[in-house]
């Protein structure tokens, strides 16, 4: 046997495992039967960015039917935005906001999907359909949640208002929907804290405690940077005069630059405390270097621990994804003078737009090829880890009895960040238990979300409120 270096006792302990999907009971007061019906109902209404007003008036017409506060904030006929609430938004109380889009991305490969898209289709203990996840059907388990508290907000003055903010526009960015709201109306809601989209639970997460269901709470998020590039270049016009400077060509290669990058390691206050508190939780030698990850005695090796499992490099590294590469329609045998391509950017949040986009060009080394952004989120500091943190972990726990939680940055973009931007503390948390599987079908084929899980979110929701009334 040869001798072993030191980087194999550092990376064998990181190597993927398979995921499981995990079934438990619910011991609940919530109307399984309303909730489930309520939220085939909703899935099944298409609502695909630009076009979701149809599911939204669902969702207003059913918080009206089961006895909540509404008000209506529209942006253009197309987009609708409105607020369900235990008391009136006029009361000012302090607002404790669960933030909700109601927007879907499209489901062009229908073909592909064992039930419609668009259908709600409850097969296998499961219900299939686009929104299951993201995030449509989420907001049927908020409502069915926050109904259990109609009747003691009636006779009993809580602490705080309970609010869910259905907003459009998230998928293309929320201009209409959360963007609209945090400009125009931030103090009608007058928001303590916003519960929105971001980490779920999950197990096989601690190397050393690989049963131990872990919930990544986000508090910070990656910016989204959407890019195009575009190269002119006059070229030989035949396809039989093949020309290394074709517009084509030069993309090709820039884009062949990018894509073989490899990104440096930016660790920051909210990555530092997450690997520290995963380092704790795990214990032993595996969790020594979780915690120490980014000390110097161990940074040469810590790319190569990151890589081991591409959830912990992506919490440190920017990332850039080819989208789409595009010419003007012509004939086969043309070559074209014009190509482009458009690339999704995740920057690390002390990344600057304009910093990042020399490093880029740096790297092309092209002055032809063109940099234009085409959108960019909003930047915004990490929230706090306050009571309301700690309340949201207690009713995650109680959910699930022995559950961990651990602050997180969630590499996606989300309308949280509106809020943040607004200095409102916002946490992103689906308080249901993904497996690798159900991770694969966002914005992909078969979209779905067990029956169980439907169940014990809204629950966990349910818990969730009450600890915070609680910790007042």
């Amino acid at each position: 046997m040869k001798k072993l270096n030191l980087s194999f006792f550092l990376f064998l302990w990181l190597s993927p495992k398979i995921v499981l999907p995990v079934h438990a009971g619910v011991g609940d007061s919530i109307n399984k039967t309303e909730l489930i019906k309520s939220f085939q109902e909703l899935i099944a209404i298409r609502s695909i960015t630009g076009a979701e007003k149809p599911a939204g008036i669902y969702l207003l017409n059913k918080s009206k039917e089961l006895g909540f506060v509404t008000k209506t904030f529209y942006d253009k006929d197309s987009f609708i935005n409105f607020s369900a609430s235990l008391y009136p938004l006029e009361s000012k109380k302090k607002n404790i906001v669960f933030l909700c889009h109601f927007d879907v991305v499209p489901a062009n490969d229908s073909a592909k999907w064992k039930y419609p898209p668009f259908a709600g289709t409850l097969a296998n203990d499961t219900i299939w359909g686009r929104g299951a996840l993201d995030m449509k059907g989420v907001g049927i388990l908020e409502l069915y949640a926050l109904r259990e508290y109609l009747a003691e907000a009636k006779v009993k003055e809580l602490p705080y208002n309970f609010t869910i903010l259905f907003v459009s526009d998230e998928e293309k960015g929320g201009d209409h929907g959360a963007k609209f709201i945090t400009e125009k109306y931030l103090d009608v809601i007058n928001p303590l804290l916003v519960l929105g989209e971001g980490g779920a639970g999950f197990r096989d997460v601690l190397p050393s405690k690989p049963d131990s269901l872990l919930f990544m709470i986000s508090v910070a998020e990656k910016r989204s940077l959407w890019l195009k590039l575009t190269v002119k270049q006059h070229a030989a016009g035949h396809g039989a005069m093949g020309s290394h400077n074709s517009a084509n060509a030069m993309l090709i290669r820039a884009l062949d630059k990018i894509e073989n990058h490899k990104p440096s390691i930016r660790f920051e206050k909210t990555t530092k405390k997450m690997f520290k508190r995963i380092g704790k939780l795990n214990g032993g030698f595996k969790g020594f270097i979780l915690r120490n990850v980014n000390a110097f005695y161990l940074r040469p090796f810590r790319r190569k621990i990151l890589e081991q499992q591409a959830g912990l490099l992506t919490e440190v590294t920017n990332s850039t994804t080819i989208t789409s590469i595009y010419n003007p329609q012509a004939p086969p045998n043309v070559i074209p003078d014009e190509a482009a391509a458009y690339l999704d950017c995740r920057l690390v949040p002390k990344m600057k737009t304009e910093k990042f986009i020399r490093h880029l060009k740096r790297r092309i080394l092209n002055s032809r090829i063109n940099v234009e952004i085409v959108d960019e989120s909003a930047k915004a500091k990490a929230s706090a880890t306050d009571s309301l943190f700690a309340a949201v972990c207690k009713g995650l726990t109680k959910t699930y009895p022995g559950a961990l939680q651990v602050p997180i940055l969630f590499p996606a973009t989300t309308d949280n960040s509106f809020f943040r931007a607004k200095n409102i503390n916002a946490y992103g948390v689906l308080p249901i238990i993904m497996t690798e599987d159900l991770i694969k079908t966002v914005h992909g084929v078969d979209e779905c979300i067990p029956v169980s899980a439907v169940l014990r979110g809204a629950n966990a929701y349910k818990n969730i409120i009450t600890e915070i009334i609680n910790c007042k």
